[in-house]
This record gives C-alpha cells, sequence and structure tokens, in this order.
C-alpha cells in the first residue's frame, strides 16, 4: 500500500531497508533494462536515482520488488484487465461490414443473452507506431510519504473517497500518526472523518486531542454521522446506529463545550432529536453536561430559538439592508455569501419622477459604499476558499445571460432560464473583486517565500479544487471543469468502457455513446448501439454486449472512436462521451466497471487498448445510471473533464429506454453548464501567491518552483493544492 500510495500521488518508488550490496555484473544491469522495457509499454521508465537504487538490491528482493511494482502500474493504467470488444478487428471491420452483417451478428447476440458472437478470427495488427510520453518513476521515502498524510490532513477542501481511503490507511497502519496531525484541520467534513479513524484506530485514543478540532455543535454531529458511516456533508439523511457507552460519553462532553449549541441545534432540529434518542443525554446527570441536556431538551419539545440566520432573514425580506449589514457583521463568512444580495437589493427602478429616482439612488449608491467599506474590513476573516469564489463570481457577475438550476440537486433536471437577477454595476464588481485579491494577497504574504517561479499558462485551463467529495477514483485526479490539451498529432479519441456481471450473476447491460453538437448545441448525429458508425464523421463503435460476463473472469469492453478533424470539418464541436447502464443498476453497486480513453495517432497501428496511450481511467462508482465523463472540444482540441452523473426517473417506459436518443435535451444542457460556466482557475490562484511571496521567471531552469501540467507541482497535485495554497 506505501508504494500504491507514493506512486499515485508523486511517481514514486519506496524500497524497503538498507542494502550495500553494489553488483557491476552485466547480468544485473541487463535485468534491470529489461524490467524498463517491460514497464515503457504501460508509459513509464525508472529514472537513474531509481536505477542506482535498484543495482544495490540482490536478485530476489530486485524481483519481488519489479513483481510489486508492475502491478500496481498495471492496475493505475488498466493493463489487468482484458479487453475483448465484439469485433477483434475493429475499427476497420466495423467500418468495412455491411448493414445487414451487422443488423444480422447483433441479433444473433440478442437471442443468446450476449453469448455468441460474430465468427471473426482476429488479424495481425502492425506495431504501435505512436511515439508517446513517458512518466519518470523515482525513489520515495516514508517522509515523503508522511508529508501526504500531513497534507491531506490539512486540506481546506473536501477529499476524494480516494483520499479518504489513504487516510485510513494511515491511521490503521502507522501507531504513531495521530503525532503529525496539525494544530487546525480547516475543512469540517475532513475533520469528522479524521475523528472517526481516529477513534477506530488509535491505540490508546486522547480524547482531549478531540476536544481541539470540534468546537460547534455542528462539528460534533458531523463526528455522530461519520461514526454511523453516514453522509458527513448533512446533505441526506441519516440513520444513526446505537452508540457505545463510551462513544456517547465522548459526543456529550464535546457538546458540553460547544458555542452556540441552541442556535445550531435549531437549524437542524430533526437531525439534532434523532440523535438525541440514540445519545440518551437524561442518563447524563453531571453538572458538565446540564447545558447539553437543556438544549436537547428544548429541541424536542419544539420551542422556538432566536437564531442568527432567521434575523438576516427577516431584515432580507422587509429590504431593511442596513439592519442586514449590521447583523451579517458579525459573521464575516455569511456576510461574504450575501454580499450579492445586499449589493443588488432595491435596484429596480422606481415608478416615481426623476427627481425621487435620483435621490434613491445616490442613497443606493452610499449604501453600497458603506457595504463595500465593511466587506473590506471582514474579508481579513474570510475562508480562502469562500474568498476565491466571490472574487470568480463577481468577475463574471454579469456576463451570464442565464442561470441555471437543478430541481433538488440533479444533474439529470437540469433547468435554464433568462437571468432576471438584478445586475450590480461593472465598477461595484470590480471592487468586490479588488477587496478579495487584496485580502488574499495580504494573506499569503505571511506564507513562507517562493523564491523564483515558473507558472505555466496552462493552469487557465486547470479549476481549483474545491470540491471532490463526489470525485472517482481515477488514474489523473482531475477537478469537474477542468481541460486536457490533445495531442498535437492525435487523430482519434478512443473512449472504451470494461465491466462485468453482478456477483450473483445478474446480468449487466453497459452502453457506451457519444453525441456530437455542433457549438449552439445543436444535435448533428450520435454513435451508439444503435448506431454504430457514422461515415461522414469517421467515428465508430466497437458493437453492443449485452453481457458482462463472471463477476471474477475477464469482462468486456465497448470502445468508441471519434475523428477530431472530421467533426470540425462537418460542423461539429462538442462530443459527449456516456455511459448508460440500459439493466438498470446504479454504477455504484456494479462490482467492476471502469471507462478511460485514448489518444491515437495511427489507429491501424498497434493493439486496440494500449496501455501506454491511455490519457485517463477512473473507475465509476456514481449512484446513478447515466454518467457523462468528458466532453471533446474538437475546436479547441481538448478533453474537459465532466464526470457527472444523470439521475433518469422512468425513462425507460416514458421516452423510450435507458439510451442516449432519450436524453438528448438534458445531457445537451448539462454539457452547457460545465462548458461555460466559470470557475475559479489555478493560475489565478498561484498568481496571487507569486505576488504576495515570490518572483515571477520567465524559464523553469531559474525557477526555484515550477507550475505546471507535467513538471513541478501540477494540477494533478490536489493535496498539495488544498493544504500549502488555500490556507
Amino acid at each position: 500500500m506505501i508504494n500504491e500510495i507514493l506512486l499515485r500521488r508523486g511517481n514514486q518508488v519506496y524500497i524497503e531497508g538498507e542494502y550495500t550490496f553494489d553488483s557491476k555484473e552485466q547480468g544485473q544491469r541487463n535485468r534491470i533494462l529489461t524490467m524498463m522495457k517491460n514497464i515503457e509499454s504501460l508509459g513509464y521508465v525508472f529514472s537513474w536515482q531509481l536505477c542506482e537504487q535498484l543495482m544495490k538490491l540482490p536478485l530476489e528482493v530486485l524481483d519481488n520488488c519489479y513483481l510489486e511494482l508492475v502491478t500496481l502500474l498495471k492496475k493505475r493504467v488498466g493493463a489487468d484487465k482484458v479487453y475483448q470488444p465484439m469485433y477483434p478487428n475493429f475499427p476497420q471491420e466495423v467500418m468495412e461490414k455491411s448493414d445487414e452483417e451487422l443488423y444480422w451478428n447483433a441479433i444473433v447476440h440478442y437471442w443468446s443473452f450476449g453469448t455468441l458472437y460474430p465468427a471473426t478470427k482476429k488479424k495481425e495488427r502492425l506495431p504501435l507506431f505512436d511515439e508517446t510520453n513517458v512518466s519518470i518513476l523515482t525513489t520515495g521515502t516514508k517522509e515523503e510519504l508522511l508529508q501526504i498524510f500531513q497534507h491531506l490532513v490539512s486540506a481546506n477542501g473536501s477529499l476524494s473517497e480516494q483520499d479518504l481511503e489513504d487516510i485510513q490507511w494511515y491511521f490503521s497502519n502507522i501507531p504513531e500518526i495521530s503525532n503529525y496531525l496539525p494544530e487546525i484541520i480547516p475543512y469540517k467534513e475532513n475533520m469528522a472523518y479524521i475523528g472517526v479513524c481516529y477513534l477506530r484506530y488509535a491505540p490508546l485514543p486522547d480524547i482531549t486531542l478531540l476536544h481541539r478540532y470540534f468546537h460547534t455543535g455542528t462539528d460534533v454531529l458531523r463526528l455522530a454521522v461519520a461514526l454511523s458511516d453516514g453522509d458527513i456533508s448533512l446533505k441526506r439523511n441519516v440513520r444513526f446506529r446505537s452508540f457505545s457507552r463510551k462513544e456517547r460519553r465522548i459526543l456529550m462532553g464535546l457538546f458540553s463545550e460547544a458555542s452556540g449549541l441552541l442556535e445550531e441545534m435549531h437549524k437542524r432540529a430533526e437531525v439534532f432529536k434523532r440523535l438525541g434518542e440514540r445519545l440518551h443525554p437524561g442518563e447524563f446527570q453531571a453538572e458538565q453536561y446540564t447545558r447539553v441536556r437543556n438544549a436537547f431538551g428544548k429541541i424536542r419539545a419544539g420551542k422556538p430559538v432566536g437564531h442568527f440566520a432567521g434575523r438576516v432573514e427577516a431584515a432580507l425580506l422587509r429590504k431593511d439592508s442596513k439592519e442586514a449589514l449590521q447583523i451579517l457583521k458579525a459573521r464575516p463568512g455569511e456576510l461574504a455569501r450575501r454580499l450579492d444580495v445586499l449589493l443588488r437589493m432595491d435596484m429596480v427602478q422606481p415608478d416615481k419622477g426623476e427627481k425621487d429616482w435620483c435621490d434613491i439612488r445616490l442613497q443606493k449608491m452610499q449604501l453600497q459604499k458603506e457595504i463595500l467599506e465593511v466587506f473590506s474590513h471582514a474579508a481579513e476573516e474570510v475562508s480562502t476558499p469562500v474568498l476565491l469564489q466571490v472574487r470568480t463570481h463577481f468577475q463574471y457577475r454579469n456576463q451570464q445571460r442565464f442561470r441555471y438550476y437543478y430541481p433538488k440537486g440533479k444533474l439529470g433536471e437540469a433547468r435554464m432560464i433568462d437571468n432576471a437577477t438584478a445586475q450590480v454595476e461593472e465598477d461595484v464588481c470590480r471592487q468586490v473583486v479588488e477587496v478579495c485579491e487584496q485580502a488574499l494577497v495580504k494573506r499569503f504574504t505571511k506564507l513562507e517565500a517562493m523564491g523564483k517561479v515558473y507558472l505555466s499558462e496552462a493552469l487557465r485551463d486547470y479549476i481549483v479544487p474545491f470540491n471532490q467529495r463526489a470525485a472517482q477514483k481515477a488514474a489523473k485526479t482531475l477537478v469537474r471543469g477542468s481541460k486536457l490539451p490533445f495531442d498535437e498529432q492525435a487523430k482519434v479519441i478512443r473512449g472504451f468502457v470494461w465491466w462485468t456481471n453482478m456477483e450473483n450473476g445478474q446480468r449487466v447491460d453497459l452502453d457506451l455513446s457519444a453525441v456530437i453538437f455542433d457549438e449552439k448545441w445543436n444535435y448533428l448525429e450520435h454513435v451508439s448501439y444503435t448506431n454504430l458508425r457514422s461515415k461522414k464523421y469517421q467515428s465508430v463503435h466497437s458493437g453492443d454486449i449485452v453481457n458482462g460476463g463472471p463477476s471474477n473472469g475477464d469482462g468486456v469492453t465497448e470502445f468508441l472512436d471519434i475523428d477530431i478533424d472530421s467533426v470540425t470539418m462537418f460542423g461539429g464541436r462538442y462530443v459527449v462521451y456516456q455511459v448508460y447502464s440500459y439493466t438498470g443498476q446504479m454504477f455504484a453497486i456494479l462490482p467492476n466497471v471502469s471507462f478511460g480513453y485514448m489518444e491515437r495517432k495511427e489507429v491501424g497501428s498497434g493493439e486496440i487498448y494500449e496501455p501506454r496511450l491511455v490519457r485517463q481511467r477512473v473507475d465509476m462508482v456514481q449512484e446513478t445510471v447515466v454518467s457523462i465523463p468528458m466532453i471533446l472540444d474538437c475546436a479547441k482540441r481538448q478533453m474537459i473533464w465532466c464526470d457527472a452523473g444523470l439521475n433518469v426517473q422512468n425513462c425507460r417506459a416514458q421516452r423510450g429506454g435507458i439510451n442516449v436518443e432519450s436524453n438528448l435535451s438534458g445531457v445537451a444542457l448539462a454539457c452547457d453548464i460545465m462548458v461555460h460556466t466559470h470557475r475559479t482557475n489555478l493560475y489565478d490562484l498561484v498568481k496571487m501567491h507569486v505576488e504576495a511571496r515570490g518572483e515571477f521567471c520567465e524559464t523553469k531552469e531559474e525557477a526555484d518552483m515550477v507550475f505546471d501540467i507535467e513538471d513541478g507541482i501540477t494540477p494533478f497535485d490536489t493535496e498539495i493544492i488544498l493544504a500549502e495554497y488555500m490556507q
């Protein structure tokens, strides 16, 4: 597991133990060269530093090290799977067969419930002619392993499922790991998960450590939810389990020292009532628990409690901006979130004479000035993520012609309406942006100096990882909306989905599809199991497979090629890859399912699946039956990472099935939102850091720090970004 973490996060290899053996024999060197040749087919090579360390290993240790390494690398790029499409000579075979042959082969496959395939022999394929970039593996240390842990627990943003699993591994395998916890865990959700790991795995947990982190009633509520394996974001209902006496005492102790307890309990009264049923606060009669007992009693009795949010809402309903401002001053974070509402209130021109309207306008300008002054003083106490989001919001505020929203948070039911929200003057928006930037630069000035910094313009296409909570396990950690450029010589993008049946033998039928849209999201054509090829757009599907095979077997694969130049030549721009669970199982419950894509320069060379050409691969665990993993912008020659799930209900009965034809409008709207929504990019974040504590330089050679796609700190180092640059 040590090497799995180091490989995934830094392309590093840890060799345990100290070896003084130093062989200069040609046989030892040839052995290492052979190993390098084998892993090169996976897209990796050894660094000179790693080679020198491997040369010191006895042959038996060297062989074991290689076996572990190649197993992990194959898993990372998906080369541990068997990729068997319906037509083994894809894509030429599908393009050359007649419509009648394709139709008959599909019918035979369906009638046999996915057990019979076309009687086609695999032809000899040309060797891979594509030149590929390789990733360099270097040596890793235990100190770097521990540094990864410190970055994870110090992250100022939600972590992915993979990140949380790594944190659990640290606690369960390194007894002294709690000694490396920081003084402050900035993100509340992460704090709850870390608290549970500490309680479950620390040999002798020190409860006073928890009091260092859990300060409010909601903090303790998250800990109780995490102990019940619930949603620590508190967005879903939770079913609390029965807590042990020790756990109840810990939670009651934390509640007894929590600030603003009654007010926070009132905001989530029903959840706290259910928690109280498991805590039994009446059993804790000691004086230190009196405040907690009384608070739970008032919540159960439904007694009204005057609280902060209620006073703010009341003031806003009365359109009393000054009172709302005075209330919000006490909580800078809430002031930042409500800033747009305050600045745009009463912006509609009244039905009065010109003189009256001018007087009202002057009053409004004065009020806006007052609001900005208050915000400029409060900004220093607003968290970095919130300041960045406020900055981006006001930077592009008046450029949005439409507003998007999702009923009950469902992306598949996205709605688009005209943006009727009153505009805020550009000068006011600019001032808000300046206040945010000044506060951030001032904050970053207090951090350690960076020296000379090379900052690549390419980072403008990568989004700051505010929220990785729903991110799926992937070869590269990408934030939704980030854009990866195609290789300059790439001609075809080849997407693929691999899966098996359920463990109980239940059949699983997944469908890989792609829809081609023009620049205004008008539908042009699609490629799927209902339309295996498009000669116009030179795009082709490998054939519809309806049975994944045994869960412990080789699995099955569908491939789909998109010719980039053909799409743009005939008026297309966007290509949306989608995966549909035709048999209706959510991806989250499938034992084996993954999606990925390759960039191919010469389609006729190499195997259908070439590990070294895989640019991204993700294990699909979404609680949906439709997934949109990525969008291709063929005009700009870049991939837009989407990683979105669509909640499609009753589409089989109402709209013809769980397939691409039934969901064109929802897919187009969801992707339009993904492409055109403005988000804070990494370039802007790092730029403010350099302005505060560094110096820009033109080349990587003269730089003390490098920020680029492949070198130095990259957009894929999300744990470093969240821990060191979101403080």
